[in-house]
């Protein structure tokens, strides 16, 4: 494991890892495949970061940053994390994630959720499947989890620079993929895996974008993604990958639904620890029958495999028509000595440097909040989900009045602490798994801006101050210590 803290030693080695992957590389057609289609030599440009799973390593990936501008005058002006965060503030928080004891380590984020060090950029991060997952279920719609630093929630999109970045949390397993959030503290050993598992209603959401997105983050790859590269050295690095690639098994169904719909000019990802870029054309004729295609099962899309296979073969060879629009897929490593766990693209500057909400996006949050469910059994979604009906009017409307009364789209800096931060006197001993769900000031502010009910937690408590719990006034009059919501 890296010791926390700069060392120059493990810099230089984190930097040789990326020092390659931050210039820009050619694929086989010669073309370069992080490049914005954009990007014009006189037009003013930004820098961002792009790194695979993080796994707490907060100090190592900031001080590698601040290496590379060191060593080549590079400064990022936005971090984006793939996953596997590890968003712990404290023990406690460790045993909410699905991770074996032995493996367990407090790491580095809370000293940047306690304010003893700031993040130097601003950082965006979806969660993977080792995450505080009581932290961010109570960051569901996305927030702050620490100064500076951004949970994009269960699904979100953001703006920075005036492109949008969405993305999607967690794994697929198609055993949960149709079910409510049904877990609550205190996890158990099935809850505290299924909490992090992909839910139909968050690809449903995202599906609703119309208008184009820049970037697409999500943890797992897309399941037939290697079908658009010869992946052979791929098998050779990862054999075990082979027979999962074949059957089409190798990622998320719901993740290449969302590609070959969004169609993003960037898709990141991580989880897999290796690196694997591809690109991915997409066809006019797909774009005309997009929103019928895209509320097909799952198993359809595994029988059209092979199909898939042979139509990516064909777009490699024609992939350099003029005008075709195309996703540059990049897979990145964890954050260790000698391994490609990060990237550097420029991309045009089209707004504020600052994180922003998506109008749409919020819009989208409103037209599907009735959907969202906390018991196992799902609420069932409109016929044809995938259809891509975009939110409804008065949706639109509500979120462009509300715009126009704030003035601006930027997201406030409305940190709070809601649990107390690890205190290094404690130790290593084991923390105590807890027992009921914090209800965030954050998600508060964003479901009354809204104008939206409070609908993600079987039992709740207020949160006063920093990590001050109380009990709402109606609740101490009946004696009640819980509230539920089904």
């Amino acid at each position: 494991m890296l010791a926390a803290g700069p060392r120059d030693a493990v810099h230089r080695l984190l930097l040789k890892a990326i020092s390659s992957s931050t210039r820009p590389r050619t694929c086989s057609r010669g073309r370069t495949m992080l490049q914005h289609s954009a990007n014009k030599p006189d037009k003013k440009t930004f820098t961002v970061a792009i790194e695979g799973c993080c796994h707490g390593e907060l100090d190592n990936i900031y001080a590698t940053l601040a290496h590379l501008e060191k060593v080549e005058g590079r400064k990022v002006d936005l971090l984006i994390c793939c996953g596997d965060f590890q968003a712990v503030r404290n023990l406690d928080d460790l045993e909410t994630m699905s991770i074996p004891v032995k493996y367990r380590d407090i790491m580095t984020f809370w000293k940047y959720y306690k304010g003893e060090a700031q993040a130097p950029m601003p950082t965006i991060f979806i969660g993977g499947n080792h995450e505080a997952s009581n932290y961010l279920w109570e960051l569901h719609y996305g927030g702050w989890a620490a100064p500076n630093i951004y949970f994009m929630g269960y699904a979100g999109a953001v703006r920075f620079g005036g492109h949008r970045i969405a993305g999607l949390s967690g794994t697929y397993v198609s055993q949960h993929y149709h079910w409510g959030h049904h877990e609550k503290l205190p996890y158990d050993e099935r809850t505290v895996k299924s909490a992090y598992h992909v839910r139909q209603l968050h690809v449903h959401r995202l599906m609703q974008l119309q208008q184009p997105t820049s970037i697409l983050l999500s943890h797992d790859w897309p399941n037939l993604i290697t079908r658009y590269r010869n992946s052979s050295w791929l098998f050779n690095k990862k054999p075990y990958f082979k027979a999962e690639a074949e059957r089409g098994d190798l990622g998320s169904p719901p993740n290449q639904e969302l590609l070959q719909t969004l169609q993003p000019d960037y898709w990141f990802a991580a989880h897999l620890h290796v690196k694997f870029p591809a690109v991915v054309p997409h066809k006019q004729q797909q774009q005309q029958h997009q929103a019928q295609q895209a509320g097909q099962q799952h198993g359809q899309q595994q029988q059209q495999g092979k199909q898939v296979q042979q139509d990516g073969q064909q777009q490699q060879v024609h992939g350099s028509d003029v005008g075709q629009k195309v996703t540059r897929f990049l897979a990145l490593d964890k954050c260790l000595p000698g391994r490609d766990f990060l990237q550097v693209v420029e991309l045009p500057v089209e707004g504020p440097l600052e994180l922003c909400y998506d109008p749409e996006w919020l819009a989208i949050l409103r037209s599907t909040h009735d959907l969202m469910s906390t018991s196992k059994t799902a609420v069932p979604l409109p016929p044809n989900w995938g259809g891509r009906t975009g939110p409804k009017q008065y949706d639109i409307d509500f979120v462009d009045q509300l715009f126009k009364q704030r003035g601006t789209t930027a997201i406030p800096h409305n940190f709070a602490m809601t649990a107390p931060p690890y205190d290094p006197s404690q130790g290593r001993r084991r923390g105590n798994m807890p027992r009921t769900d914090l209800r965030n000031p954050q998600t508060e502010a964003l479901l009354q801006m809204l104008g939206l009910r409070w609908c993600c937690s079987w039992c709740w408590y207020h949160v006063q101050g920093p990590y001050q719990l109380t009990l709402t006034a109606a609740e101490e009059s009946r004696g009640d210590r819980y509230r539920f919501r089904r």
